[in-house]
C-alpha cells in the first residue's frame, strides 16, 4: 500500500484528508467516526465563547452544491472541553481545534482548548473586504498558545 503520511507544520498525518470543521465533527462520537472512516486528522466543529443559536433550516442550496449555514457548535465550549475533545484524542489521531471569531473570543478560547489541541484553526467566514478582524485574530491565537495555527479560507465574501 502507498504511504499516504505527510507532515504539515510539525504534525504528521497518515494522510492527508481531513473533515471540515462542520456536521461531520459535531461531538466525539462523531469525531471518531471520521477517525475509524480513515481521515488523517480531525478538524473539530468550531467553538466559541457562547454555544450558536443553529438557524432552521441549515442547509442553503448554491449553485453546484449546498452551503452549511449552520454558524459555529450550537454545544457549549465547556462540554467539548469536558467531554468531547477527550473523546477524539482517544483516535491518536492529531486534533486540530476549530475556535472564533474577535481576537478578544480567540484570546480566552485558545488556552482554554490547548490541552486537547496539536493545532489551531480559524475561520475568515465573517472577514468581508477588511482583513483586520483576522490579523488580530490571528495574532492572539499566536500569543496564546504554542501549536501551529491555520487558517480557514472561505470562497465567499461574506
Amino acid at each position: 500500500m502507498a504511504d499516504l503520511s505527510v507532515t504539515i507544520a510539525g504534525l504528521t498525518l497518515k494522510n492527508p484528508v481531513l473533515p471540515a470543521a462542520g456536521p461531520p465533527v459535531w461531538n466525539g462520537e462523531a469525531m471518531k467516526a471520521c477517525a475509524a472512516g480513515g481521515a488523517g486528522a480531525i478538524v473539530s466543529k468550531t467553538v466559541s465563547v457562547r454555544p450558536a443559536v443553529v438557524p432552521t433550516p441549515n442547509m442553503a442550496e448554491i449553485p453546484g452544491g449546498f452551503l452549511n449555514t449552520e454558524l459555529w457548535s450550537e454545544l457549549p465550549v465547556e462540554q467539548f472541553i469536558e467531554r468531547e475533545y477527550p473523546l477524539a484524542k482517544e483516535t491518536g489521531l492529531p486534533l486540530i481545534i476549530s475556535i472564533g471569531y474577535t481576537a478578544e473570543e480567540i484570546a480566552e478560547l485558545a488556552p482554554r482548548v490547548r490541552p486537547f489541541a496539536d493545532a489551531l484553526e480559524l475561520s475568515t467566514h465573517y472577514i468581508g473586504d477588511d482583513p483586520t478582524p483576522m490579523v488580530e485574530a490571528i495574532r492572539a491565537a499566536k500569543a496564546a498558545v504554542d501549536v501551529p495555527v491555520f487558517v480557514k479560507l472561505s470562497p465567499f465574501r461574506i
